[in-house]
């Protein structure tokens, strides 16, 4: 399964990308200042829209290092807490896998997650979710 969303530890090249964040598109250099007051109530509302998904979709998390996709029986044990999510580099950030809307969600930067998906209706499937825990979503 892992290298159905990976070729060379990189996602697939044919996958597009939505971005998830608490605004509604990019900051840019005036509203950085916006991340700082960033606290534990809206940075958890990413864990909520993931235990959220995994209610009603069967969610992985991929490990690229021995490259498998594990699928553990409750989601929220392999969440960050928001200490520890705050230390994170990016060699730690997670990704999601949801097999059935054949697409992955990953951790990055600056409060934003991004969902990889195939332009084959994950995109709408997930905006629901994505509304209900109180986020946004963009494209490029």
């Amino acid at each position: 399964m892992f290298d159905d969303y990976f070729d060379g530890g990189e996602v697939r090249p044919e996958f597009s990308k939505a971005y998830v964040s608490l605004w509604s598109g990019w900051l840019g250099k005036d509203n950085l200042h916006l991340l700082d007051g960033v606290g534990e109530e809206e940075w958890s509302r990413f864990n909520a829209l993931i235990a959220a998904i995994s209610t009603d979709f069967r969610v992985g998390i991929a490990r690229r290092d021995p490259g498998v996709v594990e699928f553990p029986a409750k989601i929220q044990s392999v969440l960050s807490r928001y200490e520890e999510a705050m230390e994170k580099d990016e060699s730690q950030f997670s990704t999601f896998v949801i097999p059935q809307l054949h697409c992955l969600i990953t951790e990055a930067w600056d409060y934003t997650y991004v969902i990889w998906h195939r332009n084959d209706g994950a995109m709408d499937a997930l905006k629901p979710y994505i509304a209900d825990a109180r986020l946004h979503h963009f494209s490029d």
